[in-house]
């Protein structure tokens, strides 16, 4: 990525058009050319950096899923005081996490999500079958993913500190954990 700050701001610039013009159409309906004017850019900029609206997708979906909090396994913090920070981050990203969840714009979205959080918080499975600890944690991050969509879907309406303590307590049931 570059430190020119200005590549930066006209990069921000086309992804929050782009997030704005998905919030409001589907997928397939948006240009470049839409993107641009939403933008204030020129479509010579968009295609010095992008070769196509999916290429901006890629790079929105990177940025996103770099940037979520990891579980700090091993500090003696209950798993819950690393969920909190996880659900803020949704829901002060709310309007992208909503665009990319949409199928419209990549159904494999909530997979790459997936992965990244088994990445991130999977420590915390106390199961020795590498297949069992992949399945299960499979069926609870499925759970996590439907009930985050839900949350998005009905604008937030649990406040974090509650809907992470519902996720975290089903999650944790659901693997046959106690909450720790």
């Amino acid at each position: 990525m570059t430190s020119n700050p200005r590549v930066k701001r006209t990069k921000t610039y086309l992804k929050e058009a782009l997030i704005e013009l998905l919030d409001s159409e589907d997928f397939d309906k948006v240009t470049v050319k839409s993107i641009c004017e939403k933008a204030a850019v020129n479509r010579s900029t968009f295609y010095a950096y992008y070769s196509c609206p999916r290429d901006l997708i890629d790079e929105i979906e990177a940025d996103i899923l770099s940037k979520l909090p990891v579980y700090e396994m091993g500090k003696g913090k209950p798993f819950i005081d690393s969920f909190i920070p996880f659900m803020q981050y949704i829901k002060d990203n709310g309007t992208t996490f909503k665009v990319l969840m949409s199928a419209s714009v990549d159904a494999a979205f909530a997979e790459s999500l997936m992965k990244t959080i088994m990445d991130k918080y999977g420590e915390f499975m106390a199961i020795s079958d590498k297949t069992e600890k992949t399945m299960s944690f499979l069926f609870c991050i499925n759970g996590v993913v439907g009930v985050v969509r839900e949350w998005i879907r009905t604008d937030f309406s649990y406040p974090v500190d509650r809907i992470s303590r519902l996720i975290v307590d089903m999650a944790f049931r659901s693997v046959g954990l106690p909450e720790k």
